[in-house]
């Protein structure tokens, strides 16, 4: 009874970050982050929450799609997360940020296509989520951006792996080094994303017609033919692979976090986080 009554508290703690619900007699399977308030801003608490769904989905599901719940996507790393790797050590930095990228990239642990239905803005780590993910779709409006660099701060989330593959080595550098924000449609000409839809509303409902075509064919032929193109993936990164990648961000981004220049950046983030708030 004991062991049963600690699951439950696990599941109730694990789903108001995350929510997951199944289409199409459980063949698809919809992963939401759940923040809206804090338009989906991710946690620790929010990756061991993402972690534990995408490890316990039904064996059922032949596609997955993530999106976030409200107005956004996601807008990134929590900003409380940011002020604490600041006011600790680079060893224990190094630990954390690893431990932070493994738990949202454990999405591509999944043995089935992952789609992401980019509905809303998706900044920072959110958008290198997206970008770890099979196929992307959004809409033409929507606000997408790697603001890194304007923070004093390396990119992570394996955001220097996924972008170059998805869009080139010149268009990734200039969008890590510049942090601009781009929109949709030009997402879908850099080939970011696969679709970029009129409106916001159809991303979702888009998504889920990609998703229950792919779960329409064979489980074999989706989960042989993922497994190939993630393996050329790989193996495309002439750096070592995503391990490898994912390293060296952390080591990258450990040294930024002692600087005054991202110090001040992230003072800056939460005047005007606190100043929206208030009006």
């Amino acid at each position: 009874m004991r062991g049963r009554t600690m699951f439950a508290r696990i599941n109730r703690r694990f789903s108001s970050a995350v929510k997951v619900h199944y289409e199409k007699a459980k063949s698809v399977a919809v992963l939401t982050l759940n923040r809206p308030d804090q338009l989906n801003a991710m946690t620790v608490e929010m990756g061991e929450a993402f972690k534990h769904e995408v490890s316990n989905l039904a064996p059922e599901v032949r596609a997955v799609i993530l999106t976030g719940e409200g107005r956004a996507f996601s807008a990134g790393g929590d900003i409380k997360f940011l002020e604490d790797r600041a006011n600790d050590t680079p060893h224990n930095n190094t630990v954390e940020m690893l431990n932070f990228y493994h738990r949202y990239l454990a999405i591509r642990s999944c043995k089935v296509p992952v789609i992401s239905a980019i509905h809303g803005p998706a900044v920072g780590a959110g958008l290198c989520l997206a970008m770890a993910t099979d196929i992307r779709i959004t809409h033409n409006e929507c606000k997408l951006q790697f603001p890194f660099t304007k923070l004093g701060l390396h990119p992570g989330m394996a955001a220097t792996f996924f972008l170059p593959q998805a869009i080139g080595y010149q268009a990734a550098t200039q969008l890590l080094l510049t942090g601009d924000t781009i929109s949709g449609i030009e997402a879908l000409s850099l080939g970011m994303v696969s679709e970029s839809l009129e409106e916001d509303k159809d991303v979702l409902p888009r998504a889920l017609e990609i998703a229950s075509s792919i779960a329409s064919n064979p489980l074999v032929g989706i989960q042989t033919t993922l497994a190939t193109l993630r393996t050329q993936q790989d193996q495309m990164a002439i750096s070592g692979g995503l391990q490898a990648a994912l390293v060296r961000e952390a080591d990258a981004q450990c040294a930024c976090y002692a600087t005054k220049d991202l110090a001040d950046k992230v003072q800056a983030t939460k005047e005007r986080i606190s100043g929206k708030k208030k009006s």
